[in-house]
């Protein structure tokens, strides 16, 4: 067996690659995972950000690849961490692959400087504590350091729900604006904009994983949103806004192909908190959602368990609980 680095401009490779990663998440036993079309895979490592890259590796045995995986490097802040995915098809697990390119993962981590890995899953219910993943991790030095649920809202809300929570939200906050775009921002919304994406990693609750502030610029946005439509994803953002502010946010993300959605960060500036703008800009940004896509049926999610305020609106919108996921951490 050999590692070797992924070629991302090899259409061959990556679709190797990809077909790695998708058998992994979902076909086996867990076809509510999430996992990234080709289009938006291809993008996202054949296009850094400024503020982030992507390196990949795969595990060769002769000459087929047998298991893909990837780093995930912030180059603007965190520079002390790499978050981790390795991924092997069910029917080539426990012949030694993942093991191999997890260590292969940490160790050009720890190549480019970071002192702390962290990696995700996502398990049934009835495997929160049993499930061979958390073995594994267990295995190769990784720690539980947080747990988050994924919920799924099946589409379309019923009639009257999102004009309900829209009411009872707008009567606690007078004269705020509820505006909504489409595969970008205007221009004098950026700068709050990435005020509010840099403060999630500080608000939203995180468990044993300690992040600092992130550095969004209104640079990175950009190339983010502009990667998004290269690769063909949608996204829909909506914005409290006042005095030429946006002071909330909610960010749903629609792929190239298929019937699911993803929801993206929601966020509102502390300073602004208790006038339901959390409520406000998830009725919208679903609305709009509903309007322009019909075909869309889903939309998951996933937040920290201990995080009651989400967990109460997304309850109240119809999201339903699919899995548990495990974030876990392993220190260098």
């Amino acid at each position: 067996m050999e590692i070797r680095r992924l070629d991302a401009h090899d259409d061959a490779q990556m679709r190797r690659f990809h077909e790695i990663g998708w058998r992994a998440e979902r076909e086996d036993g867990r076809p509510w995972n999430s996992f990234w079309t080709y289009q938006e895979m291809a993008g996202l490592i054949r296009e850094p950000t400024d503020d982030q890259r992507m390196d990949c590796f795969s595990v060769y045995d002769g000459d087929r690849m047998v298991a893909g995986g990837l780093v995930d490097l912030s180059l603007m802040d965190n520079l002390d961490k790499a978050f981790v995915f390795p991924a092997v098809e069910p029917e080539l697990r426990g012949r030694g692959f993942g093991g191999m390119l997890l260590e292969a993962l940490v160790e050009h981590a720890r190549d480019n400087g970071r002192s702390q890995v962290t990696g995700m899953t996502a398990v049934p219910f009835e495997e929160r504590y049993s499930s061979g993943i958390l073995r594994f991790a267990d295995k190769h030095g990784f720690r539980l350091a947080n747990t988050e649920i994924m919920r799924i809202l099946r589409l379309p809300v019923p009639d009257g729900l999102l004009e309900e929570v829209r009411r009872e939200s707008a009567a606690r906050h007078e004269g705020y604006e509820i505006q909504t775009y489409v595969d970008d921002l205007p221009e004098q919304y950026l700068p709050s904009y990435c005020h509010l994406r840099n403060q999630l990693a500080l608000d939203a609750p995180t468990g044993d994983l300690d992040f600092e502030e992130e550095a969004s610029t209104p640079e990175t946005i950009r190339q983010r949103l502009e990667r998004n439509k290269r690769s063909g994803r949608t996204t829909y953002l909506s914005l409290a806004v006042l005095d030429g502010e946006a002071v909330a946010h909610s960010d749903i993300a629609v792929p190239p192909s298929g019937t699911e959605s993803h929801q993206l960060g929601t966020l509102v500036r502390r300073d602004h908190r208790g006038h339901r703008l959390g409520a406000a800009v998830k009725v919208a940004n679903l609305e709009a959602l509903q309007r322009d896509r019909p075909d869309i049926t889903e939309v998951h999610t996933q937040n920290a368990e201990t995080n009651e305020w989400m967990v109460r609106i997304n309850e109240r919108l119809g999201f339903e609980p699919v899995a548990v996921c495990p974030e876990f951490l392993r220190h260098l």
